[in-house]
């Protein structure tokens, strides 16, 4: 497969905008820069995810593979995996995926553990070889959001406890006039998240790289002493270790 070069794609083709339809075809060749493929990422979230990693690209030094597509609606995510990672590998034989979800949706149901399971025993050879890395948050991508502003390592259920903690945080990230929503609202409607301030303010003074280390080091203190069952955590930083 010929390799292309930054300078061949146009920017549409880099930063591929939220807000239009996908209508990039099924061959997923990624973006490169000087030869290097920038990761790949895919999600059980939609609008959160979405706008978070886009204005990530636009904002900060990294730089991803994303479109549209990639971000599906959790409550079918694991099969969207699937069909998402066999299209990517097509095209890209180099290729690193990294797969965002929420682990709230996994844990409480027999049923839903079992299908990751099997998608983990499925992928075992490109999730061992790193070509595909699991990134579940608990309980979700907002616990994420957390570490930037504190290290809060006791287990948050749900998406209510953390959010309960996060809100007088992040509301600040987004304009005045929009603080009054309650925090699902601004995180989950488009009208809210299509503003880059609020990712850029997220990650401003170093909070970005302090959250990776508090989510790397909470993680490895946690599995030293095989308690991770009974903590929040987020797999996240792996996303960003990738660019080190």
């Amino acid at each position: 497969m010929e390799k292309r070069n930054l300078k061949d794609a146009e920017p549409k083709e880099r930063y591929f905008s939220p807000t239009l339809q996908d209508s990039q075809p099924e061959i997923d060749e990624g973006v490169r820069e000087l030869g290097k493929l920038f990761p790949f990422i895919i999600s059980g979230g939609s609008n959160t995810e979405r706008f978070y990693f886009t204005h990530i690209n636009d904002t900060t030094k990294y730089k991803f593979n994303i479109r549209p597509k990639y971000f599906n609606d959790e409550s079918n995510y694991i099969e969207a995996f699937k069909k998402r990672i066999e299209e990517i590998l097509k095209a890209n034989s180099d290729a690193k995926i990294f797969c965002v979800y929420d682990w709230d949706t996994i844990f409480p149901k027999t049923g839903n553990q079992e299908k990751d399971a099997k998608f983990r025993e499925k992928y075992n050879k490109e999730i061992e070889n790193g070509v595909i890395t699991m990134c579940p948050s608990m309980p979700s991508i907002e616990y994420w959001f957390l570490l930037h502003f504190v290290n809060h390592t006791s287990l948050l259920k749900n998406y209510s406890k953390v959010s309960q903690l996060l809100a007088p945080y992040i509301k600040p990230c987004f304009p005045e006039q929009n603080q009054k929503n309650k925090l699902k609202k601004l995180l989950k409607a488009e009208k809210h998240l299509k503003n880059p301030q609020w990712v850029r303010i997220l990650c401003e003074k170093g909070k970005l790289e302090t959250a990776i280390k508090r989510a790397e080091t909470n993680i490895q203190k946690a599995e030293e002493k095989n308690d991770l069952i009974n903590q929040s955590f987020s797999y996240v930083y792996k996303i960003f270790n990738s660019w080190q």
